[in-house]
């Protein structure tokens, strides 16, 4: 082999590489570290619907949010049979604006389709067949972002899914579908059921629908923990869920709580601006303690033209993009704990208070108090030093101690951050 030669193949596998370098691996995404979780934000999220602007994206990643979640209407992709349509129907321009704010994509995989279903559900062998193909489409077409990609939203009601009881035919759905998703998006994550409240109704129907072997199919178990309750009562019903897992398999799958919020409007449980900015606090909190790896707050923006229409008044600004006191406290949240990941629960003081220690790559700690009780004046024994104090909405005033600390705690969460 002379030496001109040689050299013409070196050449030619150098370029190979730069080339495979620059097209082959484009796109492509490790999946996001769901057993692990990352540092805030990176595991925070909210709910947006179709009436979603471009002022409304900037806003969500200036709160700091990295997850979006929404439905991929199957009606509305496949209009046709066999016909495909992500232009109109708006997911292309979405998936792009998410991309370009550095948010990921969560998507929901639904609803029914009166081409091949009679009914708001999937009962047949030739739905199943269809949905898969829709879903082979629009994983295919969004692929290599690192997606989770949610199989239903709510299957465990007759609002989402008409045919009940449902668990079997959920079950089917998935066994056929969760595959697809896989193969097509080696890069995303399967997470399954979306099911509605963590009562004994909806444990009862998730133990049905495992009983018939999803947890091989899927990444994670997703739930929707809607209380009239504090968020802090959640920890019980977490408690639960893992002994119903456990059940199944011996394997840590991680529960992910994919919808989750507290609306102004509600008869049964009324709350003010400021009550509704203190549970949303608490509730990301509270699932970062749980370990929780992804928590999105349900929802963005109050979808009715009338604010006191209970159905609509969840979100974290008004349906005319207005910002609410939730806006100023998830912004607070996620800049004041950026890069820091949850340490420990510490105990002291009242039974009802909650202090929260996160710590960051270099080694500094935040502390955070609130408690379910009377706001008190609380002397908590830390180290001398410095820091910054903040409040739930981003006030923020200098502090230094010896031996203790005294703050004023409430049932606002507070940020200590020590220098």
């Amino acid at each position: 082999m002379n030496l001109k030669y040689i050299r013409f193949l070196a050449g030619f596998f150098l370029i190979s590489i730069v080339i495979l370098s620059l097209t082959g691996c484009e796109g492509k995404q490790e999946k996001f570290p769901i057993e692990k979780g990352s540092p805030i934000p990176g595991g925070l999220g909210v709910s947006i619907h179709s009436n979603i602007t471009d002022e409304d994206i900037q806003m969500i990643a200036d709160a700091g949010f990295k997850w979006v979640r929404i439905d991929i209407f199957w009606e509305r992709v496949e209009t046709k049979k066999g016909h495909y349509d992500f232009k109109t129907s708006g997911y292309d321009k979405l998936n792009k604006k998410l991309k370009t704010h550095n948010i990921k994509p969560y998507y929901i995989l639904n609803y029914s389709n009166s081409l091949y279903e009679k009914d708001r559900s999937i009962v047949t062998d030739e739905g199943r067949a269809a949905f898969s193909k829709f879903v082979k489409e629009t994983t295919k077409r969004y692929k290599n972002q690192g997606i989770i990609w949610e199989i239903w939203n709510e299957p465990n009601i007759a609002l989402f899914w008409e045919s009940q009881p449902s668990y079997e035919d959920y079950a089917d759905l998935v066994k056929v579908v969760a595959p697809v998703i896989k193969k097509q998006d080696p890069s995303g994550l399967v997470v399954a059921p979306a099911i509605s409240t963590l009562n004994d109704n909806g444990l009862s129907w998730l133990s049905e629908v495992l009983d018939r072997n999803i947890l091989s199919k899927i990444d994670a178990i997703s739930v929707h923990p809607y209380r009239l309750t504090g968020p802090e009562t959640v920890v019980n019903d977490y408690r639960k869920l893992k002994k119903t897992i456990k059940r199944y398999t011996d394997k840590d799958i991680p529960i992910i709580s994919s919808e989750w919020g507290y609306s102004m409007a509600d008869e049964e449980l009324p709350l003010t601006e400021t009550q509704q900015a203190k549970y949303l606090t608490r509730m990301f909190l509270i699932n970062l303690q749980e370990g929780i790896p992804v928590s999105v707050w349900y929802d963005w923006k109050n979808d009715g033209v009338n604010p006191d229409d209970k159905q609509h008044n969840y979100g974290i600004v008004f349906n005319d993009s207005t910002q609410k006191l939730s806006y100023n406290a998830i912004q607070t949240l996620t800049k004041n704990l950026k890069g820091y990941k949850f340490s420990k629960t510490i105990k002291y003081g009242r039974s009802d208070n909650h202090i929260l220690e996160f710590k960051n790559a270099d080694g500094k700690k935040a502390l955070v108090f609130w408690t379910t009780g009377e706001n008190y004046k609380l002397t908590y024994p830390l180290k001398s030093g410095n820091g910054k104090y903040y409040s739930m909405i981003g006030g923020m005033q200098r502090f230094k101690w010896k031996d203790e600390v005294e703050v004023n705690i409430s049932s606002s969460p507070s940020y200590l951050l020590i220098d």
